[in-house]
């Protein structure tokens, strides 16, 4: 609802092409709720709790909000990111060019 229609950006496939991918932020000032040394340590003490939770079958872990990215761009930092062969062909190219 944000993202599409707020936004005028839609939803769902559109045979014009169309991407529908609207995006919504809302950016709060959370000092104007709470203390916010208060808040930051309800957050640390809810990422504890939530990474204490008993892993359901198959499960490879409980992931709070911005974890699994976190992660990602560690390893990407020290590894380096997989770039399928044609477009790295085409991205050397163009630096020929």
């Amino acid at each position: 609802m944000l993202c599409g229609l707020l936004t005028g950006l839609g939803f769902g496939v559109e045979p014009t092409g169309r991407h529908n991918d609207g995006c919504f932020m809302a950016v709060f000032d959370v000092a104007a709720f709470r203390p916010l040394e208060d808040f930051k340590k309800e957050v640390a003490d809810f990422a504890r709790y939530l990474k204490a939770t008993p892993l359901s079958e198959g499960s490879t872990g409980v992931f709070y909000p911005g974890e699994l990215e976190y992660l990602r761009e560690q390893q990407r930092r020290s590894s380096g990111i997989d770039i399928e062969d044609a477009t790295w062909d085409k991205l050397r190219a163009l630096a020929r060019e």
